[in-house]
């Protein structure tokens, strides 16, 4: 199986919107045509892997499949939708199946918990953990209301 090409999507610092570069780090917005260059230093080896986000500097990164979640949940909707129809809840069955399936196709990417930069197609780096929650709500930074 071919390893994808390594890619960083990250929030443009110009408009806000997502942009995307390769392993080299230089980028132009699609939205608002700011050019970006990121310090790649940290993402060394062959195959490259990610040591820090570039986009932030931050060291706090995650693992999760790469997979639209909303889409997820549409599959476990559309199972529980069907149960009046199917005998033995088995579209509930066969949604859970389907979602074994995906998870176990669809391939892993690092996240930053600080900028939510995704890193598509580089090696997993071991010292990176599933989300963790409590560590998500150190970085969650609201305005103060009023």
């Amino acid at each position: 199986m071919s390893r994808r090409a390594p890619e960083i999507a990250f929030a443009c610092s110009g408009c806000g919107r997502e942009t995307v570069c390769g392993r080299d780090g230089s980028a132009t917005c699609a939205s608002c045509g700011r050019e970006t260059t990121l310090d790649v230093s940290g993402l060394g080896g062959d195959p490259p892997r990610v040591e820090q986000c570039p986009a932030c500097a931050g060291r706090q990164l995650y693992v999760q499949r790469d997979f639209n979640q909303k889409v997820g949940l549409g599959i476990v909707v559309v199972g529980a939708l069907l149960v009046p129809f199917t005998p033995f809840y088995s579209s509930l069955f066969a949604a859970a199946i389907a979602d074994a399936i995906l998870y176990a196709l669809v391939p892993e990417i690092t996240v930053c918990y600080r900028c939510h930069a995704h890193f598509r197609g580089f090696a997993r780096n071991p010292a990176h953990q599933p989300f963790d929650l409590h560590l998500a709500e150190q970085y969650d930074i609201r305005k103060p209301e009023g």
